[in-house]
């Protein structure tokens, strides 16, 4: 994938501005990273992972600040099943029904920024255990103490000190084995003795928000296929910047083939749902070139 810097000289070039006179590093990484978030929004472009250790009788976890759509949530404890997604509109209907069970929940809906299941809460913590001794960042073998609670033959640990997620295919009382490190968040971490692992009982996989793009050696996150379609609405922002509105709509006509093209190459994502999306930058984004919802 190209670097910031060396998309931001394309534009450059087509903009006329050699000598960096208008767009500044700082303005076009500020530009770029708009353009890669509007892509993000559209076309569903980067997934993330989303592991919940459970807590009896909560029924409420906190979606990760780049979440933009949950797509599956997945329950691990006990039995396994993918939970059915019930619209906010008519949550209350279904909780309602068994408002103060614990269980199994079989669904799932988004409210207030967080994942919600139900209409049971979980009955049980999810189980937990402690390093029974320190382990390098690359051990496949990690020991335990004794357990509270009961782990699953092959799952998913969560470090609470470091975040890191392993994945293990074999569990006794005092050792866990075939451990895969860092899967999922933070990268595989040095363990120190004591450290208190918990079990990964509920999996949200989401389409997610790019990080800003804070340097010109950075490369953008969404895949080298979208370099023009990011190229295109930086050149847009750049003309309607400086007033130009023929320039600017000619370039944002360009970039809008661009997110055609790029939806058709994402294929079903962008027919997903976005009931329940997080819309505040649809201002931002949506509507025609000039953000009048032309």
């Amino acid at each position: 994938m190209a670097t910031a810097g060396s998309l931001l000289a394309d534009v450059r070039v087509h903009f006329g501005d050699p000598d960096r006179d208008f767009i500044t590093d700082a303005i076009g990484l500020e530009w770029l990273t708009a353009a890669q978030e509007r892509l993000c929004h559209e076309v569903l472009a980067l997934d993330e992972i989303k592991d919940y250790p459970l807590t009896s009788r909560q029924k409420r976890y906190d979606l990760p600040t780049n979440c933009i759509i949950p797509f599956t949530v997945s329950w691990w404890k006990l039995s396994t099943k993918k939970l059915a997604y019930v619209d906010p509109g008519v949550w209350d209907d279904v909780e309602v029904s068994r408002l103060n069970t614990t269980g199994t929940p079989n669904c799932y809906s988004v409210i207030r920024r967080q994942l919600t299941v139900g209409p049971s809460a979980p009955s049980s913590d999810s189980a937990t255990s402690l390093a029974s001794g320190a382990a390098l960042s690359t051990a496949t073998t990690i020991g335990l103490t004794a357990a509270s609670g009961t782990f699953r033959t092959r799952g998913w640990l969560q470090n609470q000190t470091s975040g890191e997620v392993i994945e293990y295919t074999n569990i006794s009382t005092t050792t866990v084995t075939g451990c895969t490190r860092g899967v999922h968040g933070p990268p595989a971490a040095s363990i120190a003795r004591g450290a208190q692992f918990k079990e990964i009982d509920l999996q949200m996989r989401y389409r997610k928000n790019p990080d800003p793009i804070t340097a010109t050696t950075a490369s953008p996150e969404v895949p080298s296929v979208f370099q023009r379609y990011l190229e295109h609405y930086v050149l847009f922002l750049a003309w309607r910047a400086r007033g130009d509105k023929g320039k600017a709509d000619a370039a944002y006509n360009q970039f809008s083939e661009e997110e055609k093209r790029a939806k058709d190459t994402i294929g079903r994502r962008s027919f997903e749902s976005r009931s329940v999306k997080d819309r505040r930058h649809m201002g931002i984004y949506g509507g025609g070139p000039w953000g009048d919802g032309m």
